[in-house]
């Protein structure tokens, strides 16, 4: 027998306290996400934020989901991000994770969307003819630095008796890179970089939300560099948490650009071991200046990859000098009750950072 147990902030906050949280098997949410999808600043307090799934009273999965709003003209509409699923192998083909696809969906009245899924996990939400597909997020990641070390193991372990010669190669190509661009000039209006968000960083993105379907402010922001999901300090977690929750370097950085002494642009973007994302631009872009800064911030904290998913800024950065580029898709889906809810003269306009991408 299955039975579905649904947590909201409340609920939630008792669960990771609890001898129960503790003496599960698995994990099926890490402390301090937990603590971040408390404090969301777009969670009501009857909000569902974590369900779980127990068959014969043993956990056997779980799925997380993390409210937000979307802007429809004047009108703000509760969503849920799908930001976690997993069932345990031990109870698979039990059609586990479908009840829990379906409560989530129900718990939110179908307004529910999801990004950021395995190819098998997005075969399930197809096969559940409860999504349709919305128009995907086209970007590039571009190498500026080579890393063979850590990316050949991670795609076949037979690398690994060649970390030597990997790490030899290494230094070479970088060596051979910082010579490149030594001599690399720009004519640029000031920039500064923040390792948090500032009070001038804070002020201006109050009068410079982001003007897309989410319109992110100041207070989310906050809130994201606040409680990120990803930690440099390994806690004493339950075992077998599914989901990233530790790694050595992980952190967020706003750069602020001036024209003379005011400020007109601030990027956010997050680093985890020297891979940055590039998740909001606020204020006035212009995209030469802006991939030019980039460039510079790059070289400067010494950054092995930039993921950048800005058209605009996209074609500027095509013009600078990289190992390699990579093209890069975020796929997305909505449930067809939001989609439909939406009508179809809605333009789903999101940022790179806008649902749980900006946390990982």
């Amino acid at each position: 027998m299955i039975s579905l147990q649904i947590y909201n902030k409340i609920q939630l906050q008792e669960l990771i306290i609890s001898d129960e949280f503790r003496q599960f098997p698995f994990c099926p949410i890490s402390v301090h996400r937990a603590q971040s999808h408390i404090s969301n600043p777009a969670a009501g307090d009857e909000d569902t934020l974590l369900i779980l799934a127990f068959y014969q009273q043993n956990l056997a999965g779980y799925i997380g989901i993390l409210p937000d709003m979307i802007k429809k003209e004047k009108q703000k509409i509760k969503t849920g991000w799908l930001s976690t699923i997993f069932v345990h192998p031990d109870y698979r083909g039990k059609k586990i994770a479908q009840q829990l696809l379906h409560k989530a969906c129900d718990e939110y009245q179908g307004h529910i969307i999801i990004t950021e899924f395995t190819p098998e996990a997005g075969n399930m939400y197809m096969k559940s003819n409860l999504f349709v597909p919305k128009e995907s997020l086209n970007g590039r990641a571009y190498y500026f630095l080579s890393d063979l070390q850590k990316i050949l193991p991670v795609k076949n372990k037979k690398w690994e008796t060649l970390l030597p010669a990997l790490k030899i190669l290494d230094g070479g190509i970088n060596a051979y890179v910082k010579i490149m661009h030594r001599n690399y000039n720009h004519n640029l209006q000031k920039f500064e970089i923040a390792k948090s968000l500032d009070e001038e960083s804070a002020t201006f993105i109050s009068t410079n939300q982001t003007h897309n379907s989410f319109n992110r402010n100041t207070a989310e922001i906050r809130w994201i560099t606040n409680y990120p999901w990803v930690t440099n300090q390994q806690s004493s977690e339950p075992a077998n948490y599914q989901f990233s929750a530790f790694d050595k370097k992980f952190e967020y950085v706003f750069i602020k650009i001036y024209t003379g002494n005011v400020l007109n642009t601030v990027l956010m973007l997050s680093v985890r071991n020297h891979i940055a994302k590039l998740h909001f631009v606020f204020g006035n872009k212009d995209a030469d200046i802006t991939a030019q800064v980039l460039n510079l911030y790059i070289r400067q904290e010494k950054i092995s990859i930039l993921i950048s998913f800005d058209k605009e800024i996209n074609k500027h950065l095509d013009q600078i000098r990289t190992l390699y580029k990579k093209d890069r898709q975020r796929h997305f889906l909505m449930h067809k009750n939001l989609d439909e809810d939406l009508g179809n003269d809605f333009d789903f306009n999101v940022a790179a950072g806008d649902g749980d991408a900006i946390f990982t």
